[in-house]
């Protein structure tokens, strides 16, 4: 298992190049949040169906004056846009540089929010049932090979508090293991986390904290998406993913149970009132 040190070093390498961006191009709100994600130059186009569907997922009720944590916020783009929503939030990472960027970024973008660079499973800074919505995008998988680490996120939720997954999904070994020969063969940093990888097995480590456990998937041949990447700038690249996208609609609708062979999720659930 990666050492705690050895991923914050890493992820701190990561966000510095942040640091350097001048204010105008550190700003964030829902406009630029959403050009982000439907622009083929930037890094959002790729997962644009699941940025978008946690978007959907966190206004499922209203944010303005609520409590929300961005979990493993790394830039933060998403506890940003909340905040300009009129959320109160927190936004948590093991990277010191991550949170100097969220911070950075707040600023540039006229909100406010509380920053904290710590181990997940050791959060003695903040308080027992203290917030109303806990998101977490591509974090979970990251935290949760740390003894204690699930239990310090429910220890701090609300209950009833809700909380937003935005994940890979890892129920698909072939997919698995397309995925870790990508990472290999394009020379990706072990520290990057993937050494799990979210399926319903590693979900019920949740069950004693949480209810209603909902997981929407999408993209399974749509996954192919990966092979484009850097290409999206080229109209057949972004073709040939509308005609995969078009193809999973078709597939998934006559064969529902592939959904769980599909590639990305976002997960949504509600604290217990008492852990079991």
């Amino acid at each position: 298992m990666i050492e705690s040190d050895r991923e914050r070093d890493f992820y701190d390498s990561q966000y510095a190049q942040f640091l350097t961006l001048p204010g105008h191009a550190l700003r964030l709100d829902r406009k630029v949040l959403e050009g982000n994600i439907d622009n083929p130059s930037h890094p959002f186009y790729e997962r644009g169906w699941l940025y978008r569907a946690s978007m959907r997922a966190l206004e499922a009720e209203p944010l303005e004056g609520k409590q929300v944590l961005d979990y493993g916020c790394g830039p933060a783009d998403f506890g940003i846009w909340m905040a300009t929503e009129g959320a109160r939030v927190t936004v948590l990472d093991l990277s010191p540089a991550a949170i100097e960027v969220a911070l950075k970024r707040a600023q540039a973008s006229g909100v406010a929010v509380r920053g904290i660079a710590a181990d997940a499973s050791r959060l003695d800074m903040v308080g027992d049932a203290e917030f109303d919505l806990v998101f977490a995008c591509a974090a979970l998988h990251h935290t949760m090979k740390y003894p204690g680490a699930v239990e310090e996120l429910a220890r701090i939720m609300k209950p009833g508090a809700r909380l937003v997954l935005c994940e890979m999904w890892g129920a698909n070994p072939l997919l698995n293991a397309a995925r870790r020969m990508r990472a290999a063969l394009a020379g990706e940093a072990e520290e990057q986390g993937e050494e799990i990888i979210l399926s319903a097995k590693e979900l019920t480590a949740l069950d004693p904290y949480f209810t209603g456990i909902e997981v929407e998937t999408r993209n399974l041949l749509a996954m192919g998406k990966r092979l484009f990447r850097g290409h999206f700038q080229s109209r057949w690249a972004r073709w040939l993913v509308r005609a995969l996208e078009a193809a999973d609609r078709a597939l998934l609708a006559v064969a529902p149970p592939l959904r769980n062979w599909c590639g990305e999720a976002v997960i949504t659930g509600r604290r217990l009132p008492e852990a079991k």
